[in-house]
């Protein structure tokens, strides 16, 4: 399945690359540490018949510009890109690090959503600023660094998905996460570690659809409960969608419960 092509923009921040598909009311997608506008390609194939699909490269991914290494500096960039294609309110979707940026806009630009989804995703790692990145981000920092790009992609695929995972998944779990750019993930993953979610998620009075993976070790069951932990001490309106037999990267391992429990969700609006 291919998505359209990308386009850029130059904006204040700096260069921002993203893919836009369909027509109707804007679903605006955020993808994670190993993706890039590619990771929604299911999700475009789906639902760019009756809605917008703008799915963003982040910071440092695709062909977009490094910004600052923080969550609120994320968040204005998306704010920067939404506003030059002229979507004053849309429903966001974010997958993993993308599910940190888009709870901070949440938290910081309420008045532009009319719904938020968050998937397989996490507060942040909640550390003070300036704290070494852990020895598992420096280990992946130096796989990027030190592997062929094909083959740091399918350790990422296989760290991602379920243990049984189809072959053809993973070889495009594969060809997505070769293409990360050690710039991007190194940003990426200082916004993650210090990131902290909880009073902007505590603060939303919003629809919130959270998605997990009931096989995803790299966000567990632990830091999904303490994200919806910070949910219930706010208003939002919360569902939740427990996928069985995937792990970290549901829109691709079982493309047809994460669209169902996603439609679901929209057609609920």
């Amino acid at each position: 399945m291919s998505f359209a092509d990308r386009k850029t923009l130059d904006l204040d921040q700096g260069r921002l690359s993203y893919r836009q598909a369909g027509s109707g009311p804007d679903l605006v997608l955020l993808h994670g540490l190993a993706g890039n506008s590619r990771t929604w390609e299911e999700q475009a194939a789906a639902f760019s018949g009756s809605w917008c699909i703008t799915a963003w490269d982040a910071p440092g991914y695709g062909e977009s510009d490094t910004v600052a290494p923080n969550v609120d500096a994320y968040a204005a960039a998306l704010a920067a890109l939404v506003d030059a294609l002229d979507l004053p309110t849309f429903v966001l979707l974010g997958h993993s690090m993308g599910g940190v940026v888009a709870g901070r806009f949440a938290g910081s630009y309420p008045d532009r959503l009319r719904a938020l989804a968050l998937s397989c995703t996490l507060l942040g790692r909640r550390q003070p600023s300036g704290t070494p990145l852990s020895e598992p981000y420096l280990a992946r920092l130096n796989e990027l660094e030190t592997l062929p790009a094909r083959e740091y992609g399918a350790r990422r695929a296989k760290s991602m998905a379920a243990a049984d995972c189809a072959p053809e998944i993973l070889d495009r779990l594969t060809g997505i996460a070769a293409e990360t750019r050690r710039e991007g993930l190194a940003q990426a993953m200082r916004l993650i570690a210090e990131a902290d979610n909880t009073a902007a998620l505590a603060s939303l009075s919003l629809p919130v659809l959270v998605i997990t993976g009931a096989e995803d070790h790299t966000v567990t069951r632990e830091l999904s409960d303490g994200l919806l932990a910070a949910l219930a001490c706010g208003s939002a309106q919360v569902q939740t969608a427990v996928l069985p037999g995937v792990g970290h990267a549901p829109y691709l391992e079982d493309t047809a419960a994460y669209n169902a429990a996603l439609k679901s969700f929209l057609d609920g609006l």
